[in-house]
């Protein structure tokens, strides 16, 4: 039995008794968006404070109005009134100090919450308009909507007419984009309703409405479609400090807008809506007794369900809806609650059985919620009998080292499905995955017999198992299922950060090689980008532009959302930026261009479009302008983050000898397709010779290793992964670099004979921690049985003091990166093999994996090495933005000095030596480009503006009456067109704020406008201009008065606007063109093989 979908058992419990409504039912039939017009008042964007009456309940006496509170007067923060407003007496119910674990006796406003810890905090929710939603069957999306715009203060409950919301009855497709248009109007925001047919597929990538009913109707009905599967939608929030100092609390959770997503083993099982992301705002992070872990382990009430807080990762907090309970609030589950929410103990246990799991440390028990979060698309679901147990491979004592640590095995016929599943390019020979408790790599079986099979199966070793299930109970699919993460993949060349960098260097590398490569780079970039002689010069640019901005990657990206990775798309999870100016309006998907005007988002797609449509550097300014800017920023990127091009060198996952063939010190490399660059300038698919092999981070003298790639008939099948070496050796290889494992782990490996051969290994003494390294540490290692026996899960504490290992990564976010710097400084003024800067690494990785060991930093530990290291950064490493910070601060403390008596150090020298070859490069940049900042007018844009009013003149001569109407039309035009560029003037300007806008803000400024663009003059009112023609003659003119107002000649104006209608103008004028429609144009790549040198 395969197929992701079947895969899927969600859970089934049966809904608590529902209270009736007590208000009307009865459904009125929508006529229209003007119908429900009167829904929200214009909200003005000031009146974005957090609103007081989160909880008021709306007694039904007034209009639907969504009216905001006199700014004289605005509402205090999270649920506590004024004491002077009359309506605080609907909110003192009685107070009890008597709580269960799934009921509450007692409800106070969130204010009062704050200093108790048993009363839930309040994200939005009305207990009496619940009753409302759920007698109409408001769907959640609607519902998510309603209680986002109250989570920014933007309305309260008790502005709902409770008889209107008979209007926002219906689906999530049909309701929530019906809200998402109130709103807009609210805000001023409504886009122009003729656009319907634009972005159908940026809003198929990103809506969450039509997946979310699908969502439901499969758990409802158990139907489902080939190929879906469900938890692909993110509820998102964002965690803020509440500044009013007259509030008697401290934070706010505001809700985003929900989009589409990855997917993940608990989102699939138990419904993406049950689930809330909450992101920490980096001030709060930053505050001292922030008290963050008190606030999470509250229970979170909103639109009818309690959360809670279950793990916590990266600036990140996740919540979980249970079928919990509390007097006051929540009295039963509401309408929207399928699947029905398990209890807390019940969705901790499914995942991580407690009792089960007994021997394992608290720390560890906490650390493998992770799982159940991974990004992953579900694979094949396999029979419980091919879920086979193999030992691990493991070396004699004393060492007793885990040899293959996290890498199981796949057969053949499990792996071609998974292929024809995710379309990937090549067969693989690994993935990353998860399946039922266990993580890692399975490598493709060594054996004849297990490859022969018809059937997909696994086989998984005790390391890769975290999570013990009971072997008496049938496991549930999705415990059965083969989670993937990401298919075996080679990448070559790779690049050198800066540790590397300093790695190789102080083991013996010469620091003229790197300021060789730096400057190999630098050309790479510049000279292809400038490469515009010759008859395929513009193809050329093409194809290095797209290379450059990883174009073709990035739009297949876009197109498949969260399963990029596992597509082998190679995008990673970017977290926005958190915006304190958020807008009410749904934000546009970042990096997708605008379909009204035809204009990319990105600077490398822009160009690319110019220069498929005809034009070229030469005779376009903005296309000249826009390369200019591509050159700058790649160059400046490449030099400011010292990422340098190993041309001979490749990147892949580390797996352990399947076949016990290499000898110690040998690996074996070898590739699916000829990509290994050779000395003599071919290309194989087989490294051979001496190789350096490193990993990040790369800390220690001994986190690079110089072995022998070697060629076995054995490992023959083994592509797109590096083998290491099992037998003959008492440690496991991957842990001499950077004490890594074979659960994922990649490995650069380098044959680039300038760097290799003067390479020495350094001493293995570096690669065991100093004695006294757990002095450093307290540690947390309470094993589960021993938490059981002093909290069992009967008792009120059992929740709290459970959260406070589930929620521990909360605590203590900074250290890591402080170590990392502390080590740096070190590495710098005492040395690379100095016993303070070895001590200082071994403190960074266990930081590191802090939250799997228990290990904590004692605070004595932290504050010396705050005292001794806390310094400002070397000038090499310092960046542009640091560097204003320390200047307009008020400390005149200097960049970290390197001694005197220790020699040049290598980042010194790169840093030095690139400064002086990037000026260089760019006096020879900017004389390419001086020519061409002033243009001359290009003929073929203006040509169809000078026809049209050729053709009036024409009329004008034959008849008086049909010439005056034909200018009208063009007046009409001129207009317009000039209106617009005025516009267009004001919100984009020249200055630095425009570009200083995130993505997604600037995007929607520029669609906004080419929309107004688009929307007039009215075609309809026209007798000798098409639709098709008026497009066409506004660009036409656009681009002339452009030229004309400009005082160089040339502005971004019309290309904002029409630069699909330009672009069609330039390629009609120069000969034979063909329309084509943007999906397919998309799909389009140039290979360099098709490419002509001049």
């Amino acid at each position: 039995m395969s197929g992701a979908a079947s895969a899927l058992d969600p859970v089934a419990l049966a809904r608590g008794a529902s209270t009736e409504s007590l208000v009307s039912t009865q459904s009125s039939h929508y006529s229209g968006l003007d119908d429900i017009s009167d829904l929200m008042c214009q909200v003005p964007e000031e009146a974005y404070y957090y609103s007081t009456n989160d909880s008021k309940t709306s007694n039904g006496d007034s209009d639907l109005v969504f009216t905001s509170s006199p700014q004289s007067n605005p509402p205090s923060i999270l649920g506590k009134r004024r004491a002077e407003d009359p309506r605080d007496s609907d909110w003192s119910l009685p107070s009890s100090s008597s709580r269960s674990r799934r009921t509450d006796e007692s409800f106070e406003s969130s204010a009062e919450s704050a200093a108790n810890p048993n009363v839930p905090f309040i994200i939005a929710h009305s207990p009496q308009l619940q009753k409302c939603f759920d007698a109409r069957q408001i769907s959640y999306g609607v519902q998510w909507l309603i209680a986002r715009s109250i989570t920014m203060g933007a309305l309260t409950y008790d502005n709902i007419n409770v008889p209107d919301l008979d209007k926002l009855k219906g689906s999530n497709e049909q309701a929530c984009p019906m809200t998402q248009q109130i709103i807009r109007q609210t805000m001023h925001k409504l886009m122009n309703t003729d656009m319907k047919g634009y972005f159908v597929r940026e809003t198929a990538a990103k809506s969450p409405w039509k997946e979310l009913d699908r969502e439901q109707s499969y758990y409802e009905c158990q139907k489902r479609h080939e190929g879906w599967y469900p938890g692909k939608v993110q509820f998102t929030a964002k965690l803020k400090a509440v500044n009013d100092k007259k509030a008697n609390a401290e934070y706010r959770i505001v809700l985003n807008w929900p989009e589409l997503g990855p997917s993940s083993r608990f989102t699939r099982q138990f419904a993406s809506k049950n689930f809330i992301r909450v992101r920490i705002d980096k001030s709060i992070i930053n505050t001292k007794d922030n008290r963050l872990l008190e606030f999470f382990s509250k229970r979170f009430v909103l639109s009818g369900l309690v959360f809670r807080a279950f793990f916590a990762k990266d600036m990140n907090v996740f919540l979980v809806a249970t079928d919990e309970t509390a007097p006051g609030l929540v009295t039963s589950l509401p309408k929207h609650a399928i699947p029905y929410p398990v209890s807390f103990s019940e969705f901790l246990d499914w995942h991580n059985p407690i009792m089960l799991n007994a021997k394992q440390s608290m720390a560890k028990w906490a650390s493998r919620f992770a799982l159940g979060l991974s990004n992953s698309v579900p694979g094949i679901l396999l029979e419980e009998s091919k879920i086979n147990k193999i030992e691990d491979e493991v070396s004699e004592r004393p060492e007793a080292s885990d040899l293959t640590d996290g890498c199981g095995f796949i057969n053949r016929i499990a792996l071609k499905t998974l292929r024809r599943q995710f379309l990937w390019d090549s067969f693989p020979t690994a993935i990353q995955c998860r399946i039922a408790g266990a993580k890692g790599l399975l490598l493709l079986h060594p054996g004849d017999l297990e490859n022969d099979s018809d059937d997909p199966a696994v086989w998984l070793r005790p390391s890769q198992i975290k999570i013990k299930y009971s072997p008496d109970a049938p496991a549930p699919a999705g415990r059965l299922t083969i989670d993937v993460l990401r298919s075996s993949h080679m990448s070559s060349p790779s690049r050198l950060a800066a540790e590397t960098i300093i790695n190789l260097a102080e083991n013996g590398v010469p620091h003229e090689v790197f300021v060789n490569l730096m400057k190999s780079g630098v050309d790479s970039i510049v000279d292809g980008l400038m490469d515009w002689d010759g008859p395929d010069a513009m193809f050329r640019l093409w194809f290095s532009v797209a290379r450059s901005g990883g174009v073709v990657s990035a739009r297949m990206a876009r197109e498949v959302g969260g399963e990029a990775r596992a597509r082998g798309y190679g995008v990673k999870d970017v977290e926005d930026t958190d915006d304190d100016d958020s807008d009410e309006a749904p934000v546009s998907a970042a990096w997708w261009g605008d379909e009204v005007s035809g204009c990319p988002s990105s600077l490398e797609e822009t160009v690319m479009v110019l220069l498929d449509a005809g034009f070229t550097p030469g005779d376009c300014p903005i296309l000249a302008d826009k390369l200019k800017h591509i050159i700058d920023t790649s160059v400046d990127n490449y030099v400011q983050r010292y990422r340098v091009d190993v041309p001979m060198s490749c990147i892949a996952f580390m797996v352990p000898d399947p076949t016990g063939t290499l000898g110690p010190g040998e690996i074996h490399i070898k590739s699916s397709h000829p990509k290994f660059l050779c000395e003599d300038g071919t290309e194989t698919d087989i490294v051979l010779g001496d190789v350096l092999l490193t990993r990040h981070p790369c800390k220690l003298p001994t986190d690079v290793q110089k072995v022998r790639a070697v060629e076995k008939a054995e490992l023959r099948h083994f592509k797109d992964v590096i083998v290491c070496p099992v037998k003959g050796t008492n440690r496991r290889f991957a842990d001499l670099l950077a004490g890594g494992d074979y659960d994922g782990d990649k490995a650069i490996a380098i044959w680039q004979k300038e760097i290799v051969s003067p390479f020495k290994n350094a001493d293995l003494k570096y690669s065991h921690p100093p004695a006294d390294l757990p002095a450093q540490f307290s540690k947390n290692n309470v094993i589960v049985s021993d938490f059981l026996r002093c909290y069992p899960s009967s008792s009120s504490s059992y929740f709290p003091e459970l959260q406070k290992f589930l929620l521990g990564a909360i605590r203590d976010t900074s250290s890591v990166g402080k170590y990392s710097n502390f080590h740096d400084n070190a590495i710098y003024t005492k040395g690379y093999d100095h016993p303070e800067t070895i001590r200082l690494a071994y403190m960074f990785c266990s930081i590191l994996d802090g939250s799997k060991t228990g290990l904590t930093v004692l605070p004595h530990v932290v504050q010396r090495d705050t005292t001794n290291h806390q310094k400002r950064s070397p000038a090499w490493k310092e960046t542009s933005a640091d560097r204003t910070h320390w200047e307009s601060g008020m400390s005149n403390e200097l960049n970290l000095p390197r001694p005197r008596v220790m020699p040049p150090f290598i980042m010194d020298v790169v840093f030095s030596q690139s400064k002086q070859y990037c000026a260089q490069k760019r006096s020879v940049i900017e004389r390419m480009f001086k020519d061409r900042s002033n243009s001359v007018i290009d003929h073929a844009l203006v040509k169809p503006w000078k026809e049209a009013l050729d053709r009036a003149k024409r009329f004008q001569l034959k008849n008086d009456v049909m010439g005056s109407c034909i200018d009208e039309e063009l007046d009409a035009i001129i207009h317009h067109v000039e209106e617009m560029h005025r516009i267009h003037k004001d919100k984009i300007g020249a200055g630095p704020g425009f570009t200083d806008k995130r993505i997604e803000h600037r995007q929607d400024i520029l669609r906004s406008i080419a929309q107004d663009f688009a929307a007039k003059p009215d075609v309809s009112k026209m007798c000798f201009f098409s639709e098709d023609e008026v497009a066409r003659l506004k660009a036409s003119y656009a681009y002339l008065y452009d030229h004309k107002q400009s005082s160089r000649g040339w502005g971004q104006f019309p290309w904002d606007v029409a630069m699909r209608e330009l672009g069609a103008i330039k390629a009609k004028f120069l000969g034979p063109s063909k329309t084509v429609q943007s999906s397919f144009y998309d799909r389009f790549v140039l290979k360099q093989s098709h490419l002509k040198r001049s």
